[in-house]
């Protein structure tokens, strides 16, 4: 657990940008994916994580942004190797957005436009599409090797 500095450094924070209780909790949940709601229950990396966060560290924001960010480009290569989106123009890309949006919150596990996911949500969509290329691989395996044998029965 964190020191007691740490939890009152936290508090302090809270406190100076205005966050109701619920807010409080709400983002300790969000750190902790669920495991804590309190302060005091912060591990110390938690803790210095969100005091780097609460304090504006750009540093802390920028390695979180790239951690979203290289998982929404696993997410558009895997929709390409899916075949779910196609072409190398803006508008095709305009549009293969636009299609990756609209599965994600009708079909997606997460329920929401991938701009609006945090890394967590991001990191279960990416497994969902990966999942998805698997299916499609074995898939296209199983009607290659029918193929294979009706043909050879003939």
């Amino acid at each position: 657990m964190c020191p007691a500095s740490q939890i009152r450094k936290i508090q302090t924070l809270f406190s100076k940008l205005g966050f109701s209780s619920d807010d409080k909790k709400n983002i300790i949940r969000h750190l902790t994916s669920n495991r804590a709601s309190s302060t005091k229950d912060l591990r110390k990396d938690e803790a210095k994580y969100l005091i780097n966060y609460l304090e504006g560290n750009n540093e802390v924001k920028q390695a979180y942004y790239d951690k979203c960010l290289k998982e929404v480009k696993s997410i558009y290569k895997l929709s390409y190797d899916i075949g779910m989106c196609y072409g190398d123009t803006y508008e095709d890309k305009m549009m293969n957005i636009a299609v990756i949006n609209k599965f994600c919150r009708e079909r997606g596990t997460v329920k929401k436009n991938i701009k609006e996911m945090d890394l967590k949500e991001l990191r279960k969509t990416k497994k969902q599409f990966e999942a998805m290329l698997q299916n499609n691989t074995k898939s296209a395996v199983n009607k290659t090797t029918n193929k294979i044998l009706n043909e050879t029965v003939k």
